[in-house]
């Protein structure tokens, strides 16, 4: 039996129920031990790879190697501890097994805690009082600054009843969804619910809609399936699979950071999508249609089309002056030139191996000499006219100036986008003189990117393969030097001979002057939050980006402000996606039914058949409706009676500055959580669908009290 003390090292609970706990205590102290000798050996082990001189060859590869992996591993042994420790699930057999965010054994190899995402552990997460899956009870766990502050049992066998059981299997997480907010979420690996798991344990293949209402848990399933993913499956596992989370907006970044750091995952992109673009919006306003026509398949379409328009082949043979006489090129010449490159490479992309074709097709015309091959090449490469032939016919293009092209010339917009109507296509060319970007521009530009390419592609690869060339050269001069002083020639000869060795050689000495831009893919999986928004131009960019169309959508038909009338999986096909799953989340485990029923009743006007799900918390307070003028008083007097917890000012159109406030426009606030809300004069939210949505997720936000500050008094808002 642990000491008094001991037990409080991890429990801070009543002193009758110390009996209840103390084998949890046992067990919880063995995790710690076993943690801490793993993560002293560990420490130990990259202290001395680190002491190791760097060596050769082989020697060098593996070194790095190892201490790579010994990093990472300190860095999840960081993560463990008995604060990984979710509860356990105790079986009819009486066999009780501990489930954590990562696996762990002792030194013989017993299991301590199973891997949350592991096969053993899912009746954890699954077993309900209709199928308990073979267990008796489930015990699950409340931290809190690493102590365990509560925890909640949850009987399937009548006979393992005690005082302080319950038959109830949402209890845990009602009681934590009650507590007060931090300003960031966090993982609720303690209290997902059967039907949330059984979504982040589907497969990935193809598209999965996780649709759900306000509350209903669906960022949390989805940031959690990110982790089961990265765990289970394969393509993900191997070196080139990888993750992307798209998030509707900075904030939600932020709020979200931590979930999948603590899950044990820190190498998963989280980013909106104008993160992904290489280009700025200069402007944040645009009219609702403008933005609507931007955002259509017609307008990406266009842009590839404009594409095309500056690949158009010569009419006239071009006489080129090469120094060994005048030799002509002819319109059948760049023909046979254009089938030799590959058509899938982007157009910037292309010129280089277009050019080199042209070239390959004129030396047999001036020399058959073989000592003057080389001469002959380097004097067409750098030719003059062959590069203006090559600059009016196949000219560079940066994404800015081909959409800026398309906007301003009236000729070139009704070629490309013949989709468009007259009147769609004379909004697009009035409102483009003179403005900056906005945010419906940088889909297009990403759609243009991707046609053309990296303008400085040709500079980029003559640089890197005179750099190659060198490295290839030093290569070449430190095997010299390693045979010459060697004193085992025959190992020292096997490694040489290695191919992968010296590929790894060369490209440790080549130098490359970029850096690969991780966000333009390609990703094994995509995660889209809040994806009842995008346009059609973005999910073009989402599909350029995972061409498996693996995907995981998570949305609510009824936050989509431009309106969202379809099914998903007909909204989906207009996209370019087919074979869509849909898997509904109909419970409401974090807002009120206090608040959830005033909310319920805005959005319902304008979309019937919205998804409103159904809460389970009725502790909540009355909706409140008050006066603007009384906004610092109801403010002040929260913050002064609330210590913990965060407010959200949302539909205020000016800057305030308190402590856990936040003031958000109702599109900045989706996703997000607080513990008060004040919606402020929400009749200026505009008008129909839209003004419904955004007063919808503006109310929703709230998980404790929400109050409408507005002029209408008692009338509908």
């Amino acid at each position: 039996m642990p000491s008094i003390n001991a037990t409080f090292s991890y429990f801070l609970l009543a002193e009758d129920r110390f009996n209840e706990v103390a084998e949890d205590d046992r067990h919880l102290a063995v995790v710690a031990a076993r943690v801490e000798q793993l993560h002293r050996v560990a420490a130990q082990q990259l202290f001395l790879a680190g002491q190791q001189p760097a060596g050769v060859l082989q020697q060098s590869l593996d070194r790095n190697v190892r201490m790579q992996t010994l990093a990472r591993r300190l860095r999840q042994l960081d993560q463990l501890g008995p604060k990984a420790c979710l509860g356990f699930m105790l079986t009819t057999a009486g066999e009780r097994f501990y489930v954590g965010r990562a696996g762990l054994s002792d030194e013989y190899g017993n299991q301590l805690m199973i891997d949350w995402r592991a096969p053993a552990a899912r009746p954890f997460f699954s077993a309900t009082h209709a199928q308990p899956e073979g267990l008796a009870l489930r015990r699950r766990y409340r931290w809190r600054a690493e102590k365990i502050v509560h925890f909640w049992d949850e009987v399937f066998d009548v006979e393992q009843l005690g005082h302080s059981s319950s038959l109830d299997e949402h209890s845990a997480f009602i009681a934590s969804l009650g507590a007060e907010r931090n300003g960031r979420m966090s993982d609720v690996l303690s209290t997902i619910q059967a039907d949330q798991d059984a979504i982040i344990r589907s497969s990935s293949r193809g598209a999965l809609v996780v649709d759900g209402g306000p509350g209903t848990g669906k960022t949390v399933v989805g940031l959690h399936r990110a982790a089961f993913m990265l765990y289970s499956d394969a393509r993900l596992q191997s070196q080139r699979g990888r993750l992307l989370v798209v998030s509707p907006h900075t904030s939600y970044s932020s709020y979200v950071a931590d979930v999948l750091p603590n899950l044990g995952e820190d190498d998963v992109l989280v980013a909106t999508l104008a993160q992904m673009v290489p280009f700025t919006a200069d402007q944040t306003d645009e009219d609702e249609l403008l933005s609507s026509i931007k955002g259509s398949v017609a307008m990406v379409e266009a842009v590839r089309k404009a594409v095309g328009v500056f690949e158009q082949p010569p009419s006239a043979s071009l006489s080129i002056n090469t120094g060994w006489g005048h030799v002509d090129l002819t319109p059948g010449d760049w023909s046979a030139a254009q089938s030799m490159i590959d058509q899938h490479t982007p157009h910037n992309e292309n010129r280089a191996p277009l050019k080199d074709a042209l070239i390959e097709l004129l030396i047999p015309r001036v020399t058959h000499n073989q000592q003057e091959l080389t001469h002959v090449r380097r004097a067409l490469e750098v030719n003059l006219e062959l590069s203006a032939w090559l600059d009016e016919h196949w000219p560079i293009i940066e994404a800015q100036n081909l959409l800026r092209a398309l906007y301003q010339t009236p000729q070139l917009l009704a070629y490309c986008a013949r989709d468009l109507e007259v009147a769609q296509r004379d909004a697009l060319l009035n409102a483009s003189a003179g403005a900056g970007w906005t945010p419906a521009d940088l889909p297009l530009l990403d759609a243009a990117q991707h046609v053309l390419g990296d303008p400085n592609s040709q500079w980029r690869h003559q640089r890197e393969r005179a750099e190659h060339d060198r490295a290839a050269a030093n290569v070449r001069d430190v095997v010299e030097d390693l045979i010459s002083s060697a004193d085992d020639l025959e190992d020292l000869s096997s490694q040489l001979r290695n191919p992968d060795l010296q590929d790894y050689l060369v490209s440790q000495l080549a130098t490359s002057e970029t850096t690969p831009d991780l966000l333009t893919g390609v990703f094994s999986h995509v995660i889209i939050d809040e994806a009842q928004d995008l346009s059609d131009a973005q999910w073009a960019m989402v599909l350029r980006r995972c061409p498996s169309v693996s995907l995981t959508i998570v949305g609510d038909r009824a936050q989509s402000v431009s309106g969202f009338l379809d099914s998903w999986p007909e909204r989906l096909a207009r996209a370019g996606i087919s074979q869509v799953r849909v898997s509904s989340l109909n419970i409401n485990y974090r807002t009120t039914s206090q608040v959830m029923e005033s909310a319920a009743t805005v959005i319902r006007t304008a979309l019937p058949d919205a998804n409103i799900p159904t809460s389970l918390r009725t502790d909540g307070q009355p909706v409140r409706r008050a006066r603007p003028e009384q906004l610092e008083q109801i403010l002040d007097q929260w913050l002064a009676e609330n210590p913990l917890g965060v407010a959200a000012l949302i539909g205020y159109p000016h800057k305030l500055s308190k402590p856990r406030l936040s003031v958000l426009s109702p599109e900045e606030a989706k996703g997000l959580e607080f513990d008060l809300v004040v919606v402020y004069r929400p009749e200026n939210f505009g008008h129909g669908l839209p003004a419904a949505v955004r007063k919808y997720v503006a109310m929703t936000r709230a998980t404790a009290e929400l109050v409408i500050l507005t002029d209408l008094g008692d009338q509908e808002i």
